[in-house]
């Protein structure tokens, strides 16, 4: 069992970005399970990376404490409610509660915007959780009716344009009836596509499904992950077009003119 380390990823000024070379795989807590952050704070439970599973490969039974989002980019992930396949989010509102199996090789995107509570098992102590922040204890399920992952197929959600040129938004969740006041959209950039500066005001995570774009600078192609902190005053640009997911903790400031936030607020 390899143990977990830092992933190393490229800095500029509050821009983190992290290539799929530098993503640092690491076994999960049961066989077939794998991990890869390009962020992750254990105390906390929030995580943004890869997952990846083995055929016959399963969660092991947990319950969500906070909102989760898992992107399926190849194969898809089946629970007692049904089965989320590639092109789709799929989404856990807090409570829920559930085990979940691949039965094809599968690798998901996915967000963690809290920690996961798992059902304890024997020989399980010394690897680490898939999801990050990860705990024993036993529970019940609070909302047995509800079904405990929301699939969306990302792609069938109608596209609205924004008031920057060339950037199309599909809001995929909004967090209403959660804590949070945050949004969850793909965006798309067609070629040659220039976002003005803005300043983010809370954290902006991304990750690349397909193309590239370039974050203050520093590329970040299909497959890697973007973090911007707090604070920081940010520049997009894609040469040769981009589509990508995105959550947003707050509205974005526009540094040196007025439009609606690119993010769905």
């Amino acid at each position: 069992m390899q143990k977990m380390v830092e992933t190393v990823s490229f800095q500029i000024a509050g821009v983190f970005v992290t290539r799929k070379e530098q993503l640092r795989w690491v076994d999960a807590s049961r066989p077939g399970l794998r991990v890869a952050a390009a962020h992750e704070d254990r105390a906390s439970g929030r995580f943004l990376g890869l997952l990846g599973f083995d055929p016959l490969a399963s969660s092991g039974l947990h319950q969500h404490v906070d909102v989760a989002f898992s992107y399926v980019l190849s194969g898809g992930l089946t629970d007692h409610a049904g089965t989320t396949v590639a092109g789709q989010a799929g989404i856990n509102l807090p409570g829920s509660t559930h085990d979940a199996i691949a039965y094809t090789a599968s690798l998901l995107a996915s967000r963690l915007d809290g920690p996961v509570l798992y059902w304890p098992e024997e020989g399980r102590e010394d690897a680490p959780h898939l999801h990050a922040g990860g705990r024993d204890a036993r529970f019940g399920n609070p909302q047995p009716e509800r079904e405990p992952t929301v699939s969306i197929t990302v792609k069938d959600i109608a596209p609205l344009p924004t008031w920057v040129g060339g950037v199309q938004r599909r809001l995929i969740f909004d967090y209403r009836g959660t804590a949070h006041d945050f949004r969850h959209c793909a965006l798309t950039l067609i070629p040659g596509t220039r976002i003005p500066p803005f300043r983010a005001a809370a954290p902006l995570e991304l990750f690349m499904i397909g193309g590239g774009m370039r974050l203050n600078g520093s590329l970040v192609l299909a497959g890697g992950f973007g973090v911007i902190e707090a604070g920081t005053q940010v520049e997009m640009a894609s040469d040769f077009g981009a589509y990508l997911l995105a959550w947003s903790e707050a509205p974005i400031a526009w540094t040196d003119r007025a439009g609606g936030d690119l993010f769905g607020f």
